[in-house]
C-alpha cells in the first residue's frame, strides 16, 4: 500500500500499539526493511518512513522482512499475547 502516515486511524494504532488492530494491517519501516504488527513494542518509526501494507505478505512482497520482536509472520498468535494479558489481570 502506499505510504500515507496521514492515515489517522492506522498511525493512532501504531502510537498506541492498539492489539485490537492486529491483523487489519502491518507496518514497514523503509529505514530498515522491517514490517511490523501496530502493537509491536518497538519504538515507531517517524511517519514519512512508514509503508502501510494489508497482509503480510504484501510486505514480503514489497520487500520487507518480518520483525523478530512481534513476529507478524505468524498470525496464528496474533490473539494469544493479548489472551494472556488480559487472563493474568483476572486473578
Amino acid at each position: 500500500m502506499k505510504p500515507d502516515p496521514t492515515d489517522p486511524i492506522r498511525w493512532n494504532a501504531i502510537l498506541t500499539r492498539d492489539r485490537s488492530m492486529d491483523g487489519r494491517f502491518v507496518y514497514g519501516t523503509l529505514s530498515t526493511g522491517i514490517y511490523c504488527r501496530p502493537s509491536c513494542a518497538s519504538r515507531p518509526a517517524r511517519p514519512e518512513s512508514v509503508v502501510f501494507h494489508e497482509t503480510a505478505e504484501a510486505a514480503r512482497e514489497g520487500g520487507f522482512r518480518a520483525c523478530l520482536r512481534c513476529h507478524p509472520d505468524q498470525p496464528e498468535t496474533w490473539g494469544l499475547t493479548s489472551n494472556l494479558l488480559t487472563q493474568g489481570r483476572s486473578r
